[in-house]
């Protein structure tokens, strides 16, 4: 429960702006193949528990990383995270169900990722020794997930709760490079159950080492501002920039913008106009080039509620 009094001790600093925290800031450990010897990374890292909400060790979303017509590219959350509607995986399948090679080609831009957030104790690291002892963020994919799924619900073996201080697992993590792509396929939890440990000391059930353990969390990064983030003007303006790009190629674009249908009543509406206008031969102005196109999608977008 939150503090009656805290609306006269609020400083600039603890204000929550809703800003998207970058991928590049401190609060991430980001080790890579090619700083390791051999063009293999290798550390040892605990996963610790989140001690402002326990029950949730971990932040999942999917995000896709996009680029406009200059090459800028950006990060943005997906709304299918929290079972919404995202019109960049509606493109997705527009185009990779297409008849047309080059729609299912322009789809890779459009895929989306699945990634993990957890917060981590860097035990040994030989690369970069600073580091050692320090509570940072660590972001991975679906393979480390698995891993920790095997530990929590095995086949046969007794389950291990990997993010308990006392009777968690070290982790060894190997980042080798295949395929010009990080792999992590070699990395393993130990296979003994282990008490995390504290400046170089084991901890134990005791009231001394669970106040050192709150401390030691207490300093670690805020878990939750790497969760979904739903979009604000500046993100949605860039998606829809984005997704513009894909309205020329392929008849299957044609199809997902075209306008609904009209009914009966509507078509002979408007067959009688143009008709009306055919005989009277009223002159118009043709559209300019590339307008139609631009109006077929704002239709698109603007059936999506957003």
């Amino acid at each position: 429960m939150a503090n009656e009094f805290d609306i006269f001790n609020v400083s600039v600093k603890d204000l929550d702006t809703g800003e998207r925290p970058s991928e590049g800031r401190s609060d991430l450990y980001t080790p890579k193949p090619d700083q390791g010897q051999d063009g293999t990374y290798r550390s040892l890292i605990r996963f610790l528990p989140n001690a402002k909400n326990p029950r949730k060790p971990f932040e999942r979303k999917y995000v896709y990383w996009l680029e406009d017509r200059e090459g800028n590219g950006f990060f943005a959350d997906s709304p299918s995270t929290v079972g919404e509607k995202c019109p960049v995986q509606d493109m997705f399948f527009k185009l990779r169900n297409s008849e047309s090679a080059v729609d299912k080609k322009m789809s890779e831009g459009l895929k989306r990722r699945e990634v993990f957030y957890a917060l981590v104790q860097i035990i040994k690291d030989p690369q970069n020794r600073d580091l050692e002892g320090q509570v940072k963020i660590m972001k991975f994919g679906y393979k480390i997930k698995t891993k920790i799924d095997e530990e929590l619900n095995p086949q046969f073996d007794e389950p291990t709760q990997v993010f308990d201080p006392f009777e968690g697992k070290n982790f060894e993590l190997v980042i080798s490079k295949k395929g010009g792509f990080p792999n992590y396929d070699s990395s393993k939890f130990h296979g003994n159950k282990s008490p995390m440990t504290i400046n170089g000391e084991a901890v134990n059930d005791s009231d001394e080492s669970r106040k050192a353990i709150l401390e030691l969390l207490g300093t670690a990064p805020d878990l939750s501002t790497w969760g979904y983030k739903s979009w604000d003007d500046v993100i949605r303006g860039k998606v829809m920039n984005v997704l513009s790009q894909f309205t020329s190629p392929g008849d299957s674009i044609a199809n997902i913008t075209a306008p609904k249908p009209a009914s009966v009543n509507t078509i002979k509406t408007e067959a009688a106009a143009t008709k009306a206008t055919t005989e009277t031969k009223t002159t118009t102005a043709e559209p300019i080039k590339g307008e139609e196109k631009k109006d077929d999608f704002d239709d698109f977008i603007n059936g999506l509620d957003l």
